[in-house]
């Protein structure tokens, strides 16, 4: 290392140290505490970004190109060299020596993710800077893919110099404990694991929890997260912890880092709306969505240097016009303030980007959330200074724009160019790794295997089969192949690549064309019983065939291996519940809530499981966590009303009542109601312990919305009919109402044709007719108004004598005339009835008399 860090009092050192740290980890060259002449060459290159010539300075050399002890392993190899530099030489401190040991690895992993991320790519190899015996580039590449791979998952195989990655991880993790003197060692380490984690095809749950426990760890750094010097840095950390959380479902913590990095930044962004035309034909303003960024004043404001600078500039992938012939460029607002858009810096852009993703995970997925994630993408872009940022808005808005008819072709064209700046020299990587893991750019094979994807949206799936074959993605080459109907090509494809070299995934993807479960088992056993894919893919096809038991064993196996398959869970849950093993049913779907709590599916279904095992209060429980993933889901409800009645929830019923009319208009479930009235009728004590007549309010409330939209369901009338003449403490019974819902509730179910051939509706009819015609005597027994009294008894007589004598004509002998036993009681009731009613108007009109 330079002279200048020599024999400098230890407090001034790690002063020193401390700010080369931060500029190191935030790529900022324009820190004006750093005296460009006494920056050591290892830190000048750094910031400089030129990589190559960091691993080449003589500070790094001891730490890479050494083996004096002939180490059989690179990860032994870099753990002693560095054990041996940070106790070597008096004069230096240990402090410098960590230091140049972080910037060391800190090169390596930028290395690595400016070869596969953004270019421009380099040309130096890992074992340009190796020693022996670690110099033969196949075998260093094979030896840092297998270094790599995690819980059962390979590493992508085409990842290039992957061998900087695996150097990166030694350093950072392996001498984790070595290095203990400084405050940025944790943050690079989660940054070092999250690109680990882009080459896997799933989740890690080793990743993730080292890269949680690290996150913690820094972020309990008070002079690096606290310290209001550093606000700029505390941003970046909360953006990246953010982003990093966000890979793993950890919607909660991530929205704790994003809610702390606006504070931090005195930032408020929120959408609304505002007037504006979005095409070039639209005569009138229309409500449309926009970003609103306001600023906090005074303390909250970051200072303007480096990484924060408002007026930073930098030159960036070009955002393709759209060039469409009415839809516009961007939307018109009609309030020239709305027009104007609030200037964020690199950091915050970035931030923005992680706002945007939470707020995405918040919703559901609906149409509408894909026009609010487009708002945010436009706004950044429309102001975008960072190269990372840039290309991951830009790539994102292509995903959004290739289902759209008049934007996909714009899509295409843009992921094309995004591919193509790849290879490009200039910008240099200075530029392009700005703010990288703050923004999360996608790999430079999945922005290739994007494009691919917006081809085939356009039906050009040849030229997407091109793109998936030279970057070995075999899944979906098989799946354009099965498109294409040349399944047999698809076999012969993998055949070849297994000729070449025989692999545990190759063999997999084999049994995938051919479902034969043979190569599942051959691929289990070459990895030692390592593949979680082999077991997966295994488990499906047992699945397929309805062999449950043996798809839930082989599930168990891969989810032992990587517990953060969530549609493994999932299946292995619904495999479980085929079986009617409901026990492992409700294990599996809690853990796939557990990993990803927004999957209403797996509440769903972890619901039903619980109601097999007859825990209905559980299953009731488990459908309101389910209706926060999806609130728009009428079945959710209608499970969740069903599960509240069988528990006696009759508050949470009467909610999802109200809702289900709200989701779906003329929805009636009259068991439920019959249910819930008669529980407040009769005062029972509902789940909790309180009285159910309490709730006859919102039962009034409830019938009166329901049979303002259902006019033509009797049983539902007469519900509403014994609801109004109950009494409880807080309703008198009403006689007149009572006898007006009957009516209805009567005439409903006599003008259904032919319901007098049937005997039991005649006896529930009949029985109907005898409750309304007694309800219209109590109601004339309280009236003052003779005439009012003398209709209402008329009614009934004509009502009675109606149902009577339809009931006679179907069911009296046409030859003997002689009525049906069954009937006769039924009939004679109506007659005592009817001729009741008859005295009771005769007496009446002598009264009047």
């Amino acid at each position: 290392m330079a002279a200048p860090l020599k024999n400098v009092p230890e407090s001034v050192l790690s002063s020193r140290i401390s700010t080369m740290e931060l500029a190191v980890l935030t790529g900022d060259r324009l820190r004006q505490s750093l005296d460009d002449e006494n920056i050591p060459e290892i830190v000048r290159s750094f910031l400089d970004c030129n990589l190559e010539a960091v691993l080449g300075c003589d500070a790094a050399k001891p730490i890479l190109g050494s083996n004096p002890e002939n180490q059989p392993s690179l990860e032994s190899c870099i753990v002693k060299n560095v054990e041996r530099h940070l106790s070597a030489a008096a004069g230096d401190s240990q402090i410098s020596r960590e230091f140049e040991v972080l910037v060391t690895g800190a090169a390596c992993l930028q290395l690595f993710i400016q070869n596969n991320w953004l270019g421009p790519p380099t040309s130096t190899s890992p074992v340009a800077v190796l020693a022996h015996p670690f110099t033969d580039d196949k075998d260093v590449q094979e030896k840092a893919l297998s270094y790599l791979s995690e819980d059962g998952e390979p590493a992508y195989s085409l990842s290039r110099f992957a061998g900087f990655l695996h150097l990166a991880r030694i350093i950072f993790l392996e001498c984790r404990h070595l290095c203990t003197s400084l405050q940025t060692w944790d943050w690079w380490l989660a940054r070092c694991l999250s690109v680990q984690q882009s080459l896997l095809e799933q989740k890690s749950p080793t990743l993730r929890a080292t890269i949680l426990d690290t996150l913690e760890q820094t972020s309990k750094k008070e002079t690096l997260i606290s310290d209001d010097k550093n606000r700029d840095v505390a941003v970046l950390f909360h953006t990246e912890a953010a982003r990093m959380c966000q890979v793993y479902w950890e919607d909660k913590m991530s929205r704790d880092h994003v809610k702390q990095a606006r504070k931090l930044a005195g930032i408020n962004m929120e959408l609304t709306g505002a007037l504006g035309k979005r095409t070039r034909f639209q005569q009138e303003h229309k409500a449309q969505l926009m970003v609103k960024v306001t600023r906090d004043e005074g303390e909250h404001t970051l200072p303007a240097i480096g990484l924060c600078d408002p007026h930073f500039s930098g030159p960036v992938p070009e955002s393709l016009a759209l060039g469409d012939d009415t839809v516009l460029e961007k939307i018109n607002f009609k309030d020239e303030e709305s027009n104007q858009v609030t200037q964020l810096s690199p950091v915050e852009q970035a931030l923005l980007l992680a706002v945007m993703e939470s707020h995405r995970r918040a919703v559901a997925q609906e149409k509408l959330t894909e026009e609010e994630v487009m708002t945010y993408l436009e706004f950044i872009l429309s102001q975008v200074s960072s190269w990372s940022v840039a290309v991951a808005a830009l790539t994102l808005r292509c995903k959004l724009e290739c289902h759209s008819r008049r934007r996909v072709e714009r899509a295409m064209q843009q992921l094309e160019d995004l591919v193509n700046q790849i290879q490009k020299p200039e910008p240099g990587a200075a530029v392009r790794l700005q703010l990288f893991f703050a923004a999360r750019p996608p790999t430079s094979w999945a922005l290739q295997s994007e494009l691919a994807t917006v081809l085939i949206s356009m039906g050009c799936t040849s030229a997407a089969l091109d793109i998936y074959e030279r970057l070995q993605l075999w899944e979906n080459v098989i799946a354009c192949y099965q498109q294409l109907g040349k399944r047999e090509k698809a076999e012969s494809v993998i055949r070849e690549q297994l000729a070449v070299k025989e692999t545990p995934t190759l063999l997999c993807y084999l049994g995938d064309v051919t479902r034969n479960k043979t190569h599942y088992e051959k691929a289990w056993e070459m990895s030692n019983q390592r593949s979680a894919r082999a077991m997966r893919c295994l488990a499906y096809v047992y699945f397929a065939e309805e062999k449950f038991e043996e798809a839930v064993d082989c599930f168990e196996k891969s989810l032992a291996l990587n517990s953060l398959q969530i549609p493994v869970w999932f299946t292995c849950g619904c495999a479980c519940m085929a079986a009617k093993n409901y026990e492992s049913a409700v294990r599996a779907f809690k853990r796939c809530v557990n990993i990803d709590y927004d999957n209403y599916e797996a509440w769903s279904n972890l619901a039903t499981a619980y109601a097999r095992l007859q825990k209905k209060r559980m299953a009731f429980l488990t459908l309101k966590d389910a209706i926060k993933c999806n609130y728009e889901n009428w079945r959710l409800w209608e499970n969740c009303l069903l599960f509240a009645t069988d528990c006696g929830e009759f508050d949470e019923v009467i909610q999802a009542y109200h809702r289900l009319l709200d989701l779906k208009e003329k929805w009636t479930d009259t068991e439920v109601l019959r249910i819930v009235v008669k529980a407040v009728v009769t005062d029972m004590e509902d789940a909790g312990g309180k009285p159910s007549a309490r709730l006859h309010p919102k039962m009034l409330e409830l019938f009166g919305r329901i049979t303002a939209k259902v006019t033509s369901d009797g049983d539902v009338w007469q519900l509403y009919a014994d609801l109004c003449r109950a009494e409880t403490p807080s309703h008198t019974p009403d006689l007149e109402k009572t006898a007006q819902y009957l009516q209805k509730s009567h005439r409903c179910v006599t003008q259904k044709s032919g319901w007098e051939k049937d005997q039991q509706q005649c006896e529930k009819i009949a029985q109907q007719s005898l409750e309304l015609a007694k309800t219209y005597q109590s109601c004339v027994q309280q009236m003052d108004n003779t005439q009012q009294a003398t209709q209402m008894l008329s009614s009934a007589k004509f009502m009675l004598k109606g149902v009577v004598n339809k009931i006679k004509l179907q069911h009296t002998d046409p030859v003997s005339k002689v009525l049906a036993d069954s009937m006769k009681t039924v009939c004679e009731n109506l007659d005592q009835e009817l001729q009741t009613v008859i005295d009771k108007a005769e007496q009446l009109s002598l009264a009047q008399q």
